[in-house]
């Protein structure tokens, strides 16, 4: 619970410090990202994965507060996770779905957020996790 609470203070303030100006995250654009994250630049994989689903109660409202975004990054899981990762995945999934469920709906929510990936074609429901990066970008991971 600390833990949460640390990461949700310390995303309010990264946030915080990110430029909120809408017109910023009018002209952003959304990019498809199969193998990489955009905090760190480095390939996506399972654990990347992981922890975005055990973080999405903290990432739901951090998304529910978000004025801009600054790009979207779309990463597929399918391309990650197969064989026995794959089933691991889907049992976090699973065990998560609740919180799962609560991500999907603040991005419904955020206007911003919901226009990228709808230019992209993402199906909202299939989102299995989200991250906020440091830089105010989202990576957004779906089926």
């Amino acid at each position: 619970m600390r833990h949460s609470l640390a990461f949700a203070i310390l995303l309010a303030t990264a946030m915080a410090a990110a430029p909120a100006v809408a017109e910023d995250a009018a002209k952003a654009a959304a990019q498809v990202d199969t193998s990489t994250t955009a905090s760190t630049g480095a390939k996506a994989d399972l654990g990347t994965v992981m922890s975005a689903i055990e973080a999405s109660r903290s990432t739901a409202t951090a998304i529910q507060a978000m004025t801009s975004v600054r790009s979207v990054q779309i990463v597929k899981v399918s391309e990650i996770a197969t064989g026995d990762d794959k089933q691991a995945l889907d049992s976090a999934v699973s065990d998560n779905q609740s919180d799962i469920t609560g991500v999907q709906a603040a991005i419904m929510a955020n206007a911003t957020l919901k226009k990228q990936l709808d230019a992209e074609t993402v199906d909202t429901s299939s989102i299995v996790a989200a991250a906020i990066n440091a830089d105010g970008s989202v990576t957004v991971f779906v089926r």
